[in-house]
């Protein structure tokens, strides 16, 4: 198999952006309710799950990454809020979090957050994205091994590796993170690669031995997917 194209290549990277800690919680949060004034403790109030010096540090990666914004209103009050990037996540988050529903992925027991950093565990595997894209060319077993082990591929009877039902509906929101990351290239090239998250969790259900793919910290739930 060749090396990732350009086009796995950005949807790797944008895997990565969004998987940095805290990043879903965050936007979830203001994608829900709004934005959050700055006023002393509001913040904090709001991500009480959060330790106040960690709730910093997540918010101004944010912003450095184009996600969140400070804004000032007339009042001269500020608040934070998404940018159009970030307000762009909320269709990104709805079909990774019904994908992983769909699959009790990483488990039938999680909640909303942690089902959508699960699913970009998976995508931050090139290999597997690679696979995903184009799932007709010739693969050596070695490259495949953590779709297979994701439940997304298996091999075939008259071609070497095909993909599961739970590898064929993840291309939707694989096509999801695309858009997005062909709409915030900018954003998106700006990110160094990052490895894939080492197993931690199996899954039981309708995709059989897949392993949660994101070492993500647990979040509280907000939605339903």
């Amino acid at each position: 198999m060749t090396e990732p194209n350009p086009e796995a290549d950005s949807l790797v990277r944008a895997a990565t952006l969004l998987s940095y800690r805290w990043t879903t919680r965050i936007i979830t949060e203001l994608d829900d309710n709004g934005p959050v004034a700055r006023r002393r403790g509001s913040l904090a109030a709001t991500f009480p799950d959060i330790p106040v010096d960690v709730l910093k540090t997540a918010v101004a990666g944010l912003r450095r990454r184009g996600l969140v914004r400070r804004e000032t209103l007339t009042t001269g009050e500020q608040q934070l809020t998404l940018t159009e990037p970030g307000l762009a996540l909320g269709d990104v988050y709805d079909r990774l979090g019904r994908w992983a529903r769909q699959y009790d992925y990483p488990d039938d027991q999680t909640d909303f957050v942690t089902r959508v950093e699960a699913a970009l565990g998976l995508l931050r595997d090139p290999h597997t994205v690679t696979f995903l894209l184009n799932p007709h060319a010739p693969y050596e077993a070695g490259r495949v091994a953590g779709a297979v082990d994701a439940g997304l591929v298996r091999q075939g009877a008259h071609v070497p590796w095909i993909l599961t039902d739970a590898g064929r509906e993840l291309q939707g929101p694989l096509a999801e993170v695309q858009g997005w990351a062909t709409a915030n290239t900018a954003l998106v090239q700006r990110v160094r690669h990052a490895r894939p998250a080492p197993p931690v969790s199996r899954v039981r259900a309708a995709v059989p031995g897949v392993v949660q793919g994101a070492a993500l910290p647990e979040a509280a739930p907000r939605r339903s997917a």
